[in-house]
């Protein structure tokens, strides 16, 4: 049998869920300006069956940011959809390009974790004069080809991506290759972060008064418990 449901619990309930959309606008906001940040949206689902609340949960929002020209050969961004491939002690994970790095072993590397071709990691020659990424992800050096670049995407447009706290997101089980001839890389340019500092700070004033109100309402709540629980049972 379930318990019955106080206006306290709902009035809690519902503050926990302010404050879990709080902590994801707020990140949102710390992020305006970190080069391919894709902004989590919050949203509620099903009723919590013990609260009688909503549950809050967030989700990636991998919707394009502006392409900003930096002009350095090792900066990747990606127009429309599509994610590269990085190898990572916790397996493959997908970016959405940055700054690269050439690691010891002459690899191609975004974070620290080496950039997967359709044949293995990226690796250049030792001495090389220029470096050069195709729209369709092919890396030249020296106008030979090292390899091809894996793009790839969520078959399903609705999938909803986990995204990690050092901004790589988990493949999507119904992962799917891009197509060389529908992919748009742009060497020499950042995608900057989808986040949009005034909305979202508006969204943060918002879930600050609706927070101030619930509080309110759970003082109220109590107050009035309070008066019952004294004035219930004294002689009329």
């Amino acid at each position: 049998m379930t318990a019955p449901v106080s206006g306290l619990s709902i009035a809690a309930g519902a503050m926990r869920g302010a404050e879990r959309r709080m902590e994801v606008v707020a990140n949102n906001l710390a992020n305006v300006s970190t080069d391919g940040f894709k902004a989590e949206r919050t949203f509620a689902h099903l009723l919590d069956s013990v609260q009688g609340t909503p549950v809050i949960s967030a989700r990636a929002d991998i919707r394009q940011g502006d392409l900003r020209e930096t002009g350095a050969p090792l900066d990747l961004a990606f127009k429309g959809e599509g994610f590269a491939v990085v190898s990572t002690p916790r397996g493959e994970r997908w970016v959405r390009g940055g700054s690269l790095t050439i690691d010891p072993a002459n690899r191609l590397t975004l974070g620290g974790a080496p950039l997967l071709g359709e044949r293995g990691p990226i690796t250049l020659p030792a001495i090389y004069q220029q470096l050069t990424i195709q729209p369709d992800g092919t890396v030249l050096a020296d106008g030979t080809a090292m390899g091809r670049l894996r793009v790839e995407r969520a078959a399903t447009a609705a999938t909803a991506l986990e995204r990690e706290p050092q901004g790589t997101f988990v493949p999507s089980a119904d992962r799917a290759a891009v197509a060389p001839d529908a992919r748009a890389l742009r060497q020499g340019s950042l995608e900057s972060s989808n986040a949009e500092p005034v909305s979202t700070m508006v969204e943060m004033l918002g879930i600050q008064r609706h927070h101030a109100i619930l509080e309110k309402a759970i003082r109220v709540l109590d107050e009035t418990r309070g008066t019952a629980a004294s004035q219930l049972g004294k002689p009329v």
